[in-house]
């Protein structure tokens, strides 16, 4: 009896614990995008609608979506969508800011199409993982910087399985407000 109560209480204090990561369902401050194949779909949106994250998920080996020495291109505010990558399909994300002269980037996580899709900051694996942000390199003080025209883009393929793909946006160096486009296409993989 006491071991049976024990562990339902643990299931319970999982299943309840302040962070436990959600199923699609019940995931809050995600947005679902439906995409048919063929047919992009574009999004609009702002950052100040997201929060600011704690940013260490996305460097655990297991994640791999950006360097800890990168975290400043993702200390603002971050926004989430949520998508299907059908099975050996192609997906395209591209991502815009409005306003060019604001720093918005763009990640995505590959998931299991079923069970466990947790939202960052609870993200403790994932299938793979991609990033899109300004490329540069800090040497002796100062700062080297490849050309830049704003736009984020990943693109993700799939074989023989679905999967879920989580999109996030968010802004560099601790920015909160931003505009932006999203777009996500979906089509035979090339």
């Amino acid at each position: 009896m006491i071991r049976s109560i024990l562990v339902l209480s643990l299931l319970l204090g999982t299943a309840l614990a302040p962070g436990a990561a959600l199923a699609e369902g019940g995931a809050t401050g995600v947005t679902p995008i439906k995409v048919e194949e063929g047919k992009a779909i574009e999004v609009t949106g702002n950052i100040k609608s997201g929060k600011k994250i704690p940013l260490e998920w996305a460097e655990k080996s297991s994640v791999a979506c950006f360097p800890g020495t990168r975290f400043e291109m993702f200390d603002g505010n971050h926004v989430f969508y949520r998508t299907t990558l059908p099975a050996g399909k192609q997906i395209k994300i591209q991502l815009e800011p409005t306003d060019k002269s604001k720093t918005i980037n763009l990640y995505a996580l590959r998931q299991s199409a079923g069970g466990n899709q947790p939202v960052p900051p609870n993200v403790e694996s994932a299938i793979s993982a991609e990033a899109s942000y300004p490329i540069y390199a800090k040497r002796g003080g100062k700062v080297i910087k490849n050309a830049d025209d704003g736009v984020r883009k990943i693109d993700f393929i799939s074989v023989n399985s679905p999967y879920s793909i989580l999109i996030g946006v968010a802004g560099a160096k601790g920015a909160t407000d931003g505009e932006y486009k999203l777009s996500v296409n979906v089509g035979p993989r090339r």
